[in-house]
């Protein structure tokens, strides 16, 4: 289903709807090669997390917290800025679940977002757009983004 919505005084052409969410993430940013790596295993997108702890990680691991998620991507706020581009791996935390749920995604935008929560710091907005992911993380992010609309309702 494509969203139409007018958002800063343009129109935005969405394949997944977007839903408001706050949910706390950790991410790792990749270079170029291990996120190609990574997109290209056939063990990515059929296993769980615990598989993938076992692929080599970058040592910074940063925090953020969502803005929005669909099925396709998400609105990431942190106090990083990421280029357009970067490729990004994310661990999501829905209050309903356990464990992480981790997808490989790349910036495709990147603004200021002005200043943090706490007002010391700088925030900024990154539109994440979603590479690879396993397919039973993929299901959580359906079954929590379900949950949200019904919530709504």
């Amino acid at each position: 289903m494509i969203d139409s919505t007018v958002s800063r005084g343009s129109i935005e052409q969405r394949q997944f709807e977007r839903l408001v969410a706050a949910m706390p993430i950790r991410f790792y940013v990749m270079d170029e090669e291990s996120a190609r790596k990574m997109e290209n295993e056939a063990a990515y997108k059929e296993t769980r997390l615990e598989t993938l702890k076992q692929n080599p990680q970058p040592h910074t691991v940063l925090s953020g917290v969502t803005e929005n998620i669909s099925m396709g991507g998400l609105c990431l706020v942190s106090e990083q800025p990421l280029k357009p581009g970067t490729f990004v791996v994310v661990d999501m935390y829905p209050p309903s679940l356990p464990k992480p749920l981790r997808a490989l995604s790349q910036v495709v935008r990147s603004e200021n977002g002005g200043a943090s929560v706490d007002r010391t710091a700088p925030s900024f907005r990154s539109g994440l757009k979603i590479i690879a992911i396993n397919r039973n993380d993929m299901k959580e992010i359906e079954n929590y983004l379900l949950q949200l609309r019904f919530r709504r309702r």
